[in-house]
């Protein structure tokens, strides 16, 4: 069997598939590399759902979305399975990420070997600051944010990260869309209205600590 190949089943490709489902298959998909790490060669659904903190019904609903996988006397194949949920979210192969901003946290991301080890590749960067514009960091030459897009389709990239400040990112962000941007992971402290045909995910960090603040008091 090609270890691409759907296990004990068919894959399907399904229609328009929920974020949930998405964030959930991403989930599956770190257990299992665990697992697989660990040594575990099979697993059953209820013993998959448990570690990634799903309801098993759920977890078998959400695989079958996209077709029929496992049997009932050995349940999932770990690596089979997790290669399999990896061409699904298309980490199967590596993709190139455009970064902009190169303060401290985009310095951060650009070295952070994480992004590698899950098939993404920041193979572009771009700032406004004329003082980075030209230099080299860990291997990537800094560009203008205004030469977004004549120099971005020469990177295929179709995801971005935002780390720059909040001024003149909705400007970034259209530059982005127009060359041909798809998906943008963003750090900036404000939302952004997506253009369309783009999907815009924020990460706000500073959100995040009040939840926690918050779950902190409750616990007192």
């Amino acid at each position: 069997m090609d270890p691409l190949d759907p296990i004990d089943g068919t894959e399907k490709t399904p229609g328009r598939v929920p974020p949930q489902t998405v964030a959930r298959l991403t989930v599956y998909r770190k257990v299992l590399a665990e697992l697989h790490a660990e040594g575990v060669e099979n697993v059953y659904s209820h013993r998959l759902a448990e570690l990634a903190g799903v309801h098993p019904a759920q977890l078998r609903r959400d695989l079958s979305i996209f077709g029929s996988f496992g049997s009932i006397s050995r349940g999932y194949e770990v690596y089979q399975l997790s290669l399999t949920i990896g061409r699904l979210l298309g980490t199967d192969r590596q993709q190139t990420v455009a970064l902009v901003g190169l303060g401290n946290l985009g310095r951060t991301l650009l070295t952070y070997h994480g992004f590698e080890e899950r098939g993404f590749h920041v193979g572009v960067v771009f700032d406004k600051d004329r003082e980075k514009v030209g230099r080299v960091y860990a291997g990537r030459r800094c560009h203008p944010v205004e030469d977004i897009q004549t120099v971005l389709p020469e990177y295929g990239a179709r995801i971005a990260i935002l780390a720059c400040g909040p001024v003149g990112v909705e400007a970034v962000v259209d530059h982005l869309a127009k060359a041909g941007v798809k998906s943008i992971l963003n750090f900036v402290p404000r939302r952004i209205p997506a253009p369309p045909g783009v999907h815009v995910e924020d990460v706000d960090i500073s959100a995040t600590l009040e939840m926690l603040s918050f779950l902190s008091k409750v616990e007192e």
